[in-house]
């Protein structure tokens, strides 16, 4: 993250009431992107503004800077027509104004759908699919049919975006979503400037971008998605690739990479006229030698042998796919009853090797005067995932943990003993320059924590005994600290969640932990005292309140994540992994609870 001169909005400035800058994500030629939080929708935007940077050195250049804000409020005209799946959805435009030292920085911003991690690009392969045809046509039928599909639906509201490049369409998850409008051109807004619009990216701009940029139309970005066909196949393009020409493969040794290659000379031909027409033109066409790869037959359709190689081909990917089906089903099956026999079922003879130290007090009581109950070591299967170190058999230390999650009157008394060193910024709450938490509504309704006068209280009462939530990776560890204990590790909270729920079977033969105890949903806000204590007495490790966790890397390296928790949960995932966040996060389902090690001597 760069210093924090070189952006405009500090983390934990609130905007209108309503976004709190949580992350500096990226910094471009005159933007910059930030990770907010939504209050009163309770989700997580990215907020875009124009670098007030960028402003300043263009502060004597009225024209420029007005081409600037124009261009930036096209941007959101134009994505606020589109609805689409494929395409980063646009929530706000506002103004906004902050005070930087004693001058005020107004600026305009937009607020877009937060689309953590990924772009297309991470998606392929630095040396390109060839000569793999299977993974070739998995590429496509996954990521680029439905980029295809965005552009599409992009074209038909009459908005050509003219910088498309894999870097512009970021992944949620495995869902393509187009982003960066800002060289987009609308036939329903005016065009900007020609000095602003000789802009894009030069391995992916056609030729007429560059000679008649205002004239470029659906087929300047058929190029470009000719051009990312092209590096998915061949590989990354050097950034000394000559811009503006045809693109062809280097090799072409198959039927099917041929009908890729002819495809691809076509997408980005120098001359737009001898391009596709539409994007359904070039979607069709690939459409019609996917079924084909790694078969060897033809795409060619003069005789209609390809035809019925494809017709046949299609038939057969029928039945392939009801047997693929019903095998995911089955590995589905096996997989869960695996998991549940590892993590969460433990046999007579696994729970009798659960070690209990000798001489040591089931439970201990900590500073602030809450209770910690002992959890016994014992060796213990970890799921991939759980750490960096991967599925492995482990044995793990007797070590105390709370035995409720941190209550919101735990952490405003902590809030009071160090309130000397904190200081209130809009809604974040801060102590040696790191957000502790966040004020304000958790929920609809639900506002535990408040500051008055330099003194945090419990706004009702009644909720003083509820898990106090919105509290970052670096409040729970201040807190930690501050009652001389810690974070629990993953593995130890895995190991404290699945070994404590362990219940008699029907038949008696085994001790089993029963997922409906384990996975118990919680409404929060919720009293701790009234969650349901597993065997070791611990209460309240359900999946959808989640905790900070801490692991541990090399030398005095961690990194914090959250585990348990709906977020954390996979579809299909029988066993919950953490999610790594950052410590200055925090979310409305999220608290904590601390740990201590049975070598620590009880306070």
């Amino acid at each position: 993250m760069p210093d924090k001169q070189e952006y405009s909005l500090p983390m934990g400035t609130i905007l209108n009431d309503k976004w709190v800058i949580l992350e500096f994500i990226a910094k471009g030629g005159m933007g910059e992107i930030y990770r907010a939080h939504q209050l009163n929708l309770k989700r997580d935007v990215a907020i875009k503004i124009i670098s007030e940077e960028w402003l300043n050195d263009i502060s004597e250049d009225e024209e420029e800077k007005e081409n600037a804000l124009k261009r930036f409020r096209q941007e959101v005209l134009t994505m606020a027509q589109i609805r689409h799946p494929n395409v980063l959805q646009i929530y706000d435009f506002d103004t906004a104004s902050i005070q930087k030292g004693d001058q005020a920085f107004e600026f305009e911003y937009i607020a877009l759908e937060y689309v953590p991690g990924r772009t297309l690009r991470d998606t392929m392969r630095e040396e390109g699919f060839y000569p793999d045809e299977k993974q070739t046509a998995q590429w496509i039928k996954k990521f680029f049919l439905p980029v295809l599909d965005g552009v599409d639906a992009i074209h038909r509201a009459g908005i050509f975006h003219r910088d498309l490049k894999p870097e512009n369409v970021l992944m949620d998850g495995d869902i393509p979503k187009i982003a960066d409008f800002g060289l987009a051109r609308s036939c329903r807004l005016e065009s900007m400037t020609c000095s602003m619009e000789i802009k894009g990216t030069p391995p992916y701009m056609a030729p007429e971008q560059f000679v008649d940029f205002k004239g470029s139309d659906q087929r300047t970005d058929i190029y470009a998605l000719g051009k990312i066909l092209y590096e998915a196949i061949d590989g990354k393009m050097p950034e000394n690739a000559v811009p503006f020409t045809k693109a062809r493969l280097k090799e072409a040794g198959s039927a099917f990479f041929r009908a890729l290659d002819e495809i691809i000379r076509n997408a980005t031909d120098e001359k737009s006229e001898n391009r596709f027409r539409s994007i359904n033109t070039l979607k069709s066409r690939l459409m019609e030698i996917l079924d084909l790869a790694g078969q060897g037959e033809s795409p060619e359709r003069d005789d209609g042998q390809a035809a019925r190689a494809l017709l046949l081909s299609k038939n057969k990917a029928i039945v392939l796919g009801v047997a693929a089906a019903l095998l995911a089903v089955m590995l589905t099956f096996w997989a869960y009853h695996s998991l549940r026999e590892h993590v969460f079922q433990s046999s007579e003879e696994k729970v009798q090797n659960l070690v209990f130290p000798a001489g040591i007090p089931a439970q201990v009581s900590a500073r602030d005067g809450s209770v910690l109950k002992l959890v016994p070591g014992g060796t213990f299967w970890v799921p991939e995932g759980v750490d960096h170190k991967g599925a492995r058999d482990i044995k793990v230390k007797a070590f105390y943990m709370d035995e409720t999650p941190v209550t919101n009157q735990q952490f405003v008394d902590f809030l009071n003993k160090v309130a000397s060193e904190i200081i209130i910024d809009g809604y974040a709450v801060k102590r040696n320059g790191k957000i502790y938490l966040y004020l304000g509504q958790v929920m609809q309704g639900y506002e535990p924590i408040v500051y008055d006068n330099g003194v945090f209280r419990i706004k009702n009462t009644a909720h003083s005994a509820c898990p106090v939530l919105r509290v970052t990776a670096y409040g729970a560890q201040a807190f930690a600290s501050f009652h001389n204990e810690r974070l629990p590790s993953p593995v130890e909270w895995l190991f404290a969640a699945s070994q404590g729920h362990v219940k008699q079977s029907v038949q008696g033969s085994k001790r089993i932990i029963m997922p409906e105890t384990f996975f118990q949903p919680l409404e929060l806000p919720y009293p701790v005292m009234l969650m349901k204590a597993n065997l070791f007495g611990i209460k309240g490790l359900n999946m959808n309140l989640g905790t900070w966790v801490r692991e541990s890397l090399e030398g005095d390296k961690y990194i914090f994540a959250v585990l348990g928790g709906f977020e954390a949960r996979k579809p299909g995932d029988f066993s919950p992994r953490p999610v790594i966040r950052n410590p200055w996060e925090a979310f409305e389902e999220v608290g904590f609870r601390c740990v201590k090690d049975v070598s620590s001597s009880p306070e």
